[in-house]
Formats: structure tokens, C-alpha cells, sequence
């Protein structure tokens, strides 16, 4: 079954545009695509004016769950392959100074559906 899963996060620690870091992560998606069949599609959406961003995969799961499982890791996956962290998905000192973190608010923000076969 296809599932969508959308991850908003809150970015920090950024230097220079908020689209120029969000890039590198889509990068990295993007090479995630390619060798993972679980992920199917992803997109991302930022607003530098509150230093946001969602990033959503579609993908390949047996259940709710395994959807949500796989969705978060391949978002994580590509923002830890950009060097930067995910603060809210693992432990982290509020102290990491000149690192990009992207944080999650709570398991409850991520949303996660099933997509109707057509």
C-alpha cells in the first residue's frame, strides 16, 4: 500500500538562505529515491519567514506503522547526510553550536495517510 507522510519541522542554526539548506536535503532525497523502493515520491515546502519547512515522502508500507517508520527514516536519513541533525528525533545538546538542526515538534505533528490506488 502507498502512504504519504508529511514531517513539518522548526530549522535552526542555518547560515545564509533557508532554501539554499533545504536544497541539500532535497539532494540527498533525491539519492534516496534511487536506491530505496520503499520511497516512492517526496517534495518539500519552507518558509523563511518563520524558519519552517515540510518534508513529505510517499511510500511503499505494509501498515500505518511501517509508513510511518520508513517515511521518518528517509527524511532523517537525508538531512543527517547533509551534515546537519534532527533535534526532537534523537538526543542532542541545545549547545551544537553551527549545526543545522531540524526539529520536530512531537510524533503527533507528523501526519501520515494511506493514498487511494487508482
Amino acid at each position: 500500500m502507498k502512504y504519504w507522510v508529511n514531517v513539518p519541522v522548526h530549522v535552526t542554526g542555518y547560515h545564509g538562505d533557508l532554501g539554499d539548506n533545504i536544497e541539500l536535503v532535497v539532494e540527498q532525497l533525491a539519492k534516496l529515491d534511487m536506491c530505496n523502493s520503499a520511497l516512492l515520491d517526496y517534495s518539500v515546502n519552507s518558509d523563511a519567514t518563520d524558519d519552517t519547512a515540510e518534508f513529505a515522502v510517499t511510500v511503499e508500507a505494509s501498515s500505518l506503522a511501517d509508513a510511518f517508520s520508513t517515511g521518518l527514516s528517509c527524511i532523517r536519513s537525508a538531512i543527517h547526510a547533509t551534515g546537519a541533525a534532527t533535534r526532537g528525533w534523537d538526543e542532542m545538546s541545545p549547545d551544537d553550536d553551527g549545526v543545522v538542526i531540524y526539529q520536530v515538534d512531537a510524533d503527533e505533528s507528523v501526519e501520515v495517510r494511506q493514498l487511494v490506488d487508482a
